[in-house]
């Protein structure tokens, strides 16, 4: 007789645990999530979102890991390293270094508690959703500030900034935030919506580029999404001058100078840069009497540790990036919102300056991380249903449901010849 696959092959508990720390919904991390997109308040000089971030990996470290989401050993020695190099260029270049070294650690462990499963990532999305949608509705009544006006913002503070959280993190949330379809474009709408309406050219063309990638990119593999990625990064700092001035932004003309003054100084400083860069905290140039952060992420990261900590940041984001491939190109609904908001933050980074070292890259990272850990075949429902149930009545069990992160939908087997024999 011949051995055929049968429900009775059942996950090992950890796995049963995974499962369920992926669906449910822990209160604690909705609220915290909640407030990441919150970035015009400060707690004693502190923005709270930071110190809610700090929060988050407080709670999320006394949860255990879950399933086989073990820390890979490459993204361990990746986020060491950067964290090194900060402190070294920082006591090399006799500058206070600890407060973006502090940073830099709670990005790190944003990293570290999403990829070790000790974040539900249903909660973070649902919190997320509901911040965003939260933000974008009071800052069309005028609560939270209007720094530019005609351009939302709100609680956002930044159009560019927020462009850059709506756009990389509203992918998140559309892929993990539940499986059925119409939620998910139910979400997508006020979200491309309020992206619109901050009028970030980056931030649309990061949006284009997104889509492009959920809709045809993710097929390709490695070596041919690494030249995609690159391809489209490279596009993004190389637009012609009358496409970049059209229609809504003919005005501006004042900030496109402004801005190219600011790339100027900041070629002028990596110019005088050793090996290690000015130190963490140094990616700012001065014009007249004002400070400008640096206009561009990819420069910035260069400024505070040189290129040996720009290829650091790029070789995590490019680890997590690879590791979902196989899942994007089966059509897994979360693994490709992870590539597309990675995509998202790349091209975000060309044009703004706090992007490859901020809250959003670190859970776009952590997010992408915990969906490759999870296994493609492992059925969501807990094994103890399938207690007493003939063969035939526990694989119908085990598959008749599906996971709020994108498994497989419900009623479908996976093997759909399957078959009971005796």
């Amino acid at each position: 007789m011949r051995k055929v696959a049968s429900a009775w092959v059942l996950p090992d508990a950890a796995e049963a645990r995974a499962a369920r720390a992926d669906s449910e919904v822990r209160i604690v991390e909705f609220v915290l999530f909640a407030l990441i997109p919150v970035r015009s308040v400060a707690v004693s000089g502190l923005p709270l979102n930071e110190l809610v971030a700090l929060a988050i990996i407080a709670v999320a470290a006394l949860q255990p890991a879950t399933g086989r989401h073990n820390l890979n050993r490459s993204v361990a020695w990746l986020c060491a390293a950067i964290l090194g190099l900060l402190i070294f260029s920082g006591v090399a270049n006799d500058v206070d270094w600890t407060r973006r070294v502090g940073h830099v650690a709670i990005w790190c462990g944003l990293v570290w508690v999403c990829a070790t499963g000790r974040v539900s990532l249903r909660s973070a999305a649902l919190g997320l959703a509901a911040g965003f949608l939260s933000v974008i509705a009071l800052s069309q009544v005028g609560i939270g500030g209007d720094t530019y006006p005609g351009r939302l913002t709100g609680f956002l503070s930044d159009p560019n900034a927020g462009a850059f959280f709506i756009v990389s993190l509203g992918a998140l949330v559309v892929g993990f935030v539940d499986h059925r379809r119409r939620v998910r474009l139910l979400l997508a709408v006020p979200l491309i919506t309020a992206l619109v309406l901050t009028y970030s050219r980056t931030g649309l063309l990061a949006l284009t580029f997104a889509l492009a990638w959920w809709l045809v990119g993710r097929r390709f593999g490695r070596i041919g999404a690494a030249i995609a990625v690159a391809s489209l990064v490279w596009v993004v700092d190389n637009i012609p001058d009358d496409l970049v001035a059209f229609g809504p932004f003919s005005n501006r003309s004042g900030s496109d100078a402004l801005r190219e003054r600011i790339i100027a100084k900041e070629q002028a400083l990596l110019d005088q840069a050793p090996w290690y860069g000015h130190g963490p905290g140094t990616a700012q140039v001065t014009i007249g009497d004002n400070e400008f952060f640096f206009h561009n992420s990819y420069l910035a990261v260069r400024q505070e540790g040189g290129w040996l900590l720009l290829v650091l940041v790029l070789a995590l984001m490019a680890v997590a990036f690879a590791a979902l491939a196989p899942k994007a190109r089966m059509g897994d609904v979360p693994a490709v919102a992870a590539q597309a908001a990675l995509i998202a933050t790349l091209a975000m980074g060309v044009t703004l300056g706090e992007v490859l070292l901020e809250l959003p890259t670190a859970l776009a990272i952590g997010f992408a991380l915990a969906r490759a850990s999870k296994l493609p075949s492992a059925p969501d429902a807990p094994p103890a249903t399938n207690i007493g149930k003939s063969p035939r009545e526990a694989h119908r069990v085990a598959w008749d449901g599906a996971s709020a992160d994108g498994a497989i939908p419900y009623g479908r087997s996976p093997n759909p010849r399957f078959r009971e024999q005796q």
